[in-house]
C-alpha cells in the first residue's frame, strides 16, 4: 500500500459559555462594516472588517472592494469614516490592508496570533452580514489543512454568511486566529479562515486609492486569468477537485505561464486518481519554475503512483537539494527506495522525515514495511505501533501491523490488528483474508469460514485462496 503526502446571537450551548459575552463585550468595538461604492455613486455592496493597529488600518477582504471607486468604514457607534488607501493585499489569500481617515482615540486593534489553532479549539466570527448591527456565532476548528501551492487554511464549524466576509476569527483569548472567507459549492456552505501568520505576512507596498486600485485590476491582462484561479482554489478547499480542475485548465489557457495553475491542475488530478495524467502538469510547472521544491515533491508523487520509481526518486532527491528540511520529501523517497527493493536507502529516508517531522504518521508506516521487506518484523512492529498511536484511524498501519505479528507467530496479536483494520475500512477485503489466515493458524477453523463467506461477496479470488486454505 503506498502512501504518500501531498446582530442575531447564534451561539451553541458548549463548554465556556459563560465567558462568552465577556469576550464579545471586549472584542466587538474593532469590528467594522465596509461599505462601497460605485463610480455612479451607488452602493455596490458591504462587507466586513477590523482593526489591526493603532493607526486605524483595517483588515478585510480583497473581494469585498471589488469594482469600488470609494469606500467607508462603519464603526460600532455609528460613525463612517472613509477608506483613504489600499496599503497591502494577498490576492490569492483573498486578504487587503486599508487605511482610513480616522483618529486614533476611535480605535481598538485587535491582536493577531501567528501559530495556526488547534482542532476542536473553540472560536466566535463576529460580523455585519446584509447590513446588520454585530452578529455572533460561534463553533470549533474542525480542521487545519494543507493546501499545496497556497498554504494552510483553518475551517470552523462557526457560521459565516456572505456579508460576513472579512471578519475576524477569534478564539477564546481575544485574538484573531483568521479571517472569515465565505463559499458555497453544492449547496453547501463551507466556513473558511485565512490564518493569522498570512495577515501578518502583509508586506506594505505602493498606497494607491480604491480608484487607481480599480483602474490597475482592469488593465491587468491577466485579471481573468487570476479570477479563474481563485475560484478553483475555492473548490479545492472544499476538496471537490472535480469542479476545481476546469478553472484551472481554463487559468493557463489565458496565461501559459501560470506555473501554480499548472501545479495545481497536477493536484487536482493525483487527488482523482489520475497519476499519469497528472505528470504532464506538473512537468510543465517546473519547466516553468524549475526552483520550487514542492512542485518537485508532488512530480514525485505522481511519478511514484505511475510506477516510474527512478523518475520519482529523481524528482524527490531535487526537491530536497532545494528544500532539506521537507519531511515528506524524505518520506515520499524512502517510499520509492522500497518499490524498488532498495530498503536499506528507504530505512533511511523514512528515518530522516521522522527526525524532522517525528508525528508524520506515513513515515512510521514506510519505515515499518521497509523492515518488513527485510523480515526485520520486531522493528516493524515498533514503526506500525508509531504509526497507529499517532493516526488511530490508519487502516493500512493496523493491517500491516496485523500482518507483522502473523509472521512472527503473534497471531493473537494479529487478529486483534485485522479486526482494527476491518473496523476502521470494512472494505479491506485483504483484512478479511489475513484475519481469515491468522483464525487458522490459531486453530478457529469456524471463524476463517465466516470470513471465507464475507470474502466471497468482496473478492472471489481472494475468497478462492481462503477457501483452498480451510479445506487443504
Amino acid at each position: 500500500m503506498a502512501t504518500f503526502l501531498f446582530l442575531i446571537l447564534a451561539v451553541s450551548p458548549v463548554a465556556g459559555q459563560e465567558n462568552l459575552p465577556g469576550l464579545i463585550k471586549k472584542v466587538e468595538s474593532s469590528i467594522v462594516m465596509i461599505v462601497t461604492y460605485g463610480k455612479d455613486g451607488n452602493m455596490l455592496g458591504q462587507g466586513s472588517g477590523f482593526f489591526i493597529d493603532e493607526k486605524g488600518d483595517v483588515i478585510t477582504n480583497s473581494h469585498v472592494l471589488q469594482d469600488a471607486s470609494r469606500a467607508t468604514v462603519k464603526t460600532t457607534d455609528g460613525e463612517e469614516y472613509p477608506i483613504k488607501r489600499v496599503l497591502a493585499e494577498d490576492k490569492e489569500g483573498d486578504i487587503v490592508q486599508v487605511s482610513v481617515d480616522i483618529s486614533r482615540e476611535a480605535v481598538r486593534p485587535l491582536p493577531v496570533a501567528t501559530k495556526l489553532p488547534e482542532v476542536g479549539e473553540r472560536v466566535i466570527v463576529i460580523g455585519t452580514p446584509l447590513g446588520l448591527d454585530k452578529t455572533v456565532s460561534d463553533g470549533i476548528v474542525s480542521a487545519v489543512r494543507e493546501i499545496p501551492g497556497f498554504g494552510k487554511i483553518v475551517q470552523v464549524t462557526a457560521p459565516i454568511s456572505p456579508g460576513s466576509s472579512g471578519s475576524p476569527v477569534i478564539d477564546m483569548k481575544g485574538e484573531v486566529i483568521g479571517i472569515a472567507a465565505f463559499f458555497v459549492v453544492a449547496g453547501q456552505n463551507l466556513n473558511f479562515a485565512i490564518p493569522g501568520e498570512r495577515i501578518a505576512g502583509l508586506t506594505l507596498g505602493q498606497a494607491e486609492t480604491l480608484p487607481e486600485r480599480e483602474e490597475a485590476r482592469t488593465k491587468d491582462l491577466l485579471a481573468s486569468a487570476e479570477g479563474l484561479y481563485t475560484i478553483g482554489i475555492h473548490y479545492v478547499w472544499a476538496e471537490d477537485y472535480g469542479k476545481a480542475l476546469p478553472y484551472f485548465v481554463e487559468t493557463v489557457k489565458r496565461n501559459p505561464g501560470y506555473s501554480q495553475a499548472y501545479f495545481q491542475m497536477g493536484f487536482c488530478l493525483a487527488k482523482l486518481g489520475q497519476y499519469k495524467e497528472a505528470i504532464v502538469p506538473y512537468e510543465q510547472a517546473v519547466r516553468i519554475n524549475p526552483k520550487d521544491a514542492d512542485i518537485l515533491n508532488n512530480l514525485c508523487v505522481a511519478y511514484g503512483m505511475a510506477g516510474r520509481y527512478q523518475e520519482a526518486i529523481e524528482s524527490c532527491g531535487q526537491s530536497i537539494q532545494l528544500k532539506s528540511d521537507l519531511a515528506e520529501t524524505h518520506n515520499n523517497l524512502g517510499w520509492a527506495y522500497q518499490r524498488i527493493g532498495r530498503y536499506q536507502e528507504a530505512i533511511q529516508f523514512c528515518k530522516e522525515a521522522i527526525r524532522l517531522k517525528p508525528d508524520l504518521a506515513p513515515a512510521h508506516y514506510n519505515l515499518g514495511n521497509a523492515y518488513s521487506a527485510l523480515r526485520r518484523y520486531k522493528e516493524a512492529i515498533d514503526a506500525y505501533k508509531e504509526a497507529v498511536r499517532i493516526k488511530f484511524d490508519y487502516a493500512e498501519g493496523h493491517l500491516d501491523l496485523g500482518a507483522a505479528y502473523f509472521y512472527m507467530g503473534g497471531y493473537e496479536e494479529a487478529i486483534d490488528s485485522y479486526k482494527r483494520a476491518i473496523r476502521l475500512k470494512p472494505s479491506l477485503a485483504e483484512g478479511h483474508l489475513n484475519l481469515g489466515m491468522a483464525y487458522l493458524k490459531s486453530g478457529d477453523r469456524g471463524s476463517a469460514v465466516e470470513e471465507y463467506k464475507i470474502l466471497r461477496r468482496m473478492n472471489p479470488e481472494m475468497a478462492n485462496k481462503l477457501f483452498n486454505l480451510i479445506y487443504e
